[in-house]
């Protein structure tokens, strides 16, 4: 079931687009074998995914050591805190209501985009379990910056400045939600069932690329998915 959390902030439109950009095997295996692939948090590039800004680190110390009374105490509290990102799986999309040049030029190398929309992904997790959260990411300057502690589910929310141009929205899944839940769980990441049809709405292709148009369409035609596949307009 997907699920909006308090802290968590959710698109302003339903049918907001949302677009993910990937390589031409990565389609394939998502249309014919059914799958949404989650990496674990600690595979993404982001170094600083999961991890607190300065202003809250230094924030937690003086709160852990004023009850404390000690530097290595607060210090173990901070880096207790941080370890928690390590329960989360995620899969990210660029929230756009058009094609994006700038996200062609940065990950045109995959060759292929799904594009889909934020009332689709709902759709798409109904009725399944376990629990699938969804939020737009917020960006600050983690030199400058801040957020409240007391929950984990603001760690996995934020992210530096530099990355506001990807305009994320992400896909959780939390790991005590998956204890005792029929999911092969990965060092790396793990694979959720999901219904294709429901998923895609439009598949764009970076012309620039050596694609296998027949063998995709092969595929899309196989597997009864109404949509179409594009030319992406960037080159023109």
């Amino acid at each position: 079931m997907y699920k909006s959390h308090k802290y968590l902030k959710q698109p302003e439109k339903s049918r907001q687009k949302l677009w993910r950009y990937l390589e031409y095997e990565r389609l394939l295996q998502i249309i014919n074998d059914g799958f949404l692939y989650f990496a674990h948090i600690a595979n993404v590039k982001d170094k600083l995914e999961g991890l607190l800004p300065d202003k809250t680190k230094d924030e937690l110390f003086r709160t852990e050591y004023s009850k404390y009374g000690s530097a290595v105490t607060a210090n173990s509290s901070v880096e207790d805190y941080e370890k928690k990102k390590d329960s989360f799986y995620v899969n990210c999309w660029h929230m756009n209501g058009h094609e994006s040049y700038l996200m062609w030029k940065v990950y045109g190398s995959r060759g292929c985009a799904i594009q889909t929309n934020y009332e689709r992904l709902v759709a798409l997790f109904e009725g399944k379990s376990p629990d699938i959260y969804g939020g737009v990411i917020e960006y600050i300057d983690y030199e400058r910056d801040g957020f409240p502690i007391g929950n984990i589910f603001r760690s996995v929310s934020y992210k530096d400045l530099p990355y506001t141009d990807e305009k994320e929205f992400r896909l959780l899944y939390w790991k005590p939600d998956l204890i005792d839940q029929d999911i092969p769980v990965g060092e790396k990441g793990l694979k959720v069932d999901i219904d294709v049809n429901m998923l895609i709405d439009n598949i764009y292709i970076n012309p620039s690329k050596t694609i296998n148009i027949e063998k995709l369409a092969k595929s899309v035609n196989n597997q009864k998915i109404d949509c179409e596949i594009k030319y992406s307009k960037v080159n023109e």
